[in-house]
């Protein structure tokens, strides 16, 4: 379904009563921005807690059945509620007295229920686009002429040119990629049952060169370990295992100078990234720096 650009302004039949709700919305959520920047990690979330990588090793969404694709859509009306603040009433949300129907798709067309298009009701409704990570949230009369035929539940299609009648409140916002796509999950969760954590921490970086690795991954591949973190620092820990190997692991906390030095693109504050010298002058730098130990005999060959 193409999102198509919103016909609602002033004028229109339908901007008082979407406008109306539009305002309700923004009062109860603390602002446009609020929404604008809540609803996006709203999408992520929902995405990941049903996909759930690390038990299942799942990181797209092509991967779900229908069934739970259906879940995905009852995780975002949750969070949807969560950051608007806004409570349940006879349909999923009570917006300026009016309840308005929460509508989700992951591509195809929202589809009404009778209860919703026999009053021409008002849903809020949600597309997200995982291969692009883009999402959108507007504002839609179930109007007749808005609406395809009933299917055999009796719900109803929008038809595609009626997306234009969507009063857009989040139009075509990125939200974050799954953290969990750079990396091979069956590995992953084999190396989960590696002890000791130091070690496995060691292999992992050592199989993930240049990925920078969010924190949210480390601690799941650390699930086991009352301090996780202390397990990747030096002073015996995953970081002392691989500087003789050429390896620098580097966090985003202490680690920005390093990168830096190198030219190369600074990272998260709480993530991690295992680097290796990819020259003559990066393996000075490194080895400068204290971050790697090359044996004297060594020779680093390009």
């Amino acid at each position: 379904m193409k999102m198509l650009p919103s016909l609602v302004q002033p004028g229109h039949p339908d901007f008082d009563q979407l406008d109306l709700i539009r305002r309700g919305l923004e009062r109860i959520a603390g602002g446009a921005r609020v929404i604008k920047t809540a609803f996006p990690l709203a999408i992520r979330d929902a995405i990941d807690f049903v996909l759930d990588p690390i038990r299942t090793g799942r990181t797209e969404i092509r991967e779900l059945d229908n069934v739970e694709k259906t879940f995905v859509g009852l995780k975002i009306e949750h969070y949807v509620r969560d950051f608007l603040h806004a409570p349940k009433g006879l349909r999923d949300l009570v917006i300026g007295g009016q309840d308005v129907d929460i509508k989700n798709t992951l591509d195809n067309s929202w589809m009404i229920p009778p209860e919703t298009y026999r009053d021409e009701g008002p849903c809020l409704v949600v597309n997200s686009k995982e291969d692009e990570s883009l999402c959108w949230m507007g504002l839609l009369l179930a109007r007749d002429a808005y609406l395809n035929a009933p299917n055999r539940d009796g719900k109803r299609g929008v038809k595609s040119g009626a997306v234009s009648h969507v009063l857009w409140l989040v139009e075509g916002a990125p939200y974050p990629p799954s953290v969990w796509r750079s990396f091979d999950m069956g590995e992953f969760r084999a190396l989960r049952e590696m002890q000791p954590g130091t070690a496995r921490a060691a292999e992992f970086f050592r199989r993930n060169i240049g990925i920078e690795v969010p924190r949210a991954v480390t601690e799941a591949l650390l699930f086991d370990q009352k301090d996780p973190m202390k397990r990747l620092r030096g002073n015996q820990g995953a970081r002392d295992m691989l500087k003789p190997e050429g390896i620098a692991l580097l966090s985003g906390a202490f680690g920005q100078t390093v990168l830096r030095a190198l030219g190369r693109p600074q990272i998260a504050s709480d993530a991690f990234i295992a680097i290796t010298p990819a020259t003559e002058r990066e393996r000075e730098i490194l080895l400068a720096k204290g971050a790697i130990e090359i044996p004297a005999q060594s020779t680093f060959l390009l």
